[in-house]
């Protein structure tokens, strides 16, 4: 499977998403298996899906002057720091690539 492949994205938008808000890796686990299970457990899904957490569509950059209006913002309708989402991003990513070298049917 691709890291193109909408399943692939759905899985690692799953898992990013899952860490961003708060979840622990066992919840996040889950939730992922979970959701690859009902999509009939493709072949290659976690791998796919750990590539594809760098494909996944990141903040447009700010200039440095507009950058503590932005966080003023972002603070005032709850949406988290761009470091949360990178933090997450990048646990995500560690996760599916251990779900797919400890996968015991064919992911």
């Amino acid at each position: 499977m691709s890291p193109n492949d909408s399943i692939a994205h759905g899985l690692a938008t799953m898992a990013s998403v899952g860490f961003e808000f708060g979840g622990d890796a066992d919840q996040v686990a889950h939730d992922v298996r979970t959701m690859w299970e009902q999509l009939g457990r493709p072949t290659g899904a976690f791998d796919a899906a750990a590539r594809a957490i760098a494909t996944l569509p990141q903040r447009p950059e700010v200039p440095i002057p507009d950058q503590a209006r932005r966080r003023a913002f972002e603070r005032a309708v709850g949406i988290n720091p761009v470091e949360v989402e990178l933090a997450a991003a990048l646990s995500a990513r560690e996760l599916l690539e251990r779900m797919a070298r400890t996968c015991d049917t064919p992911c």
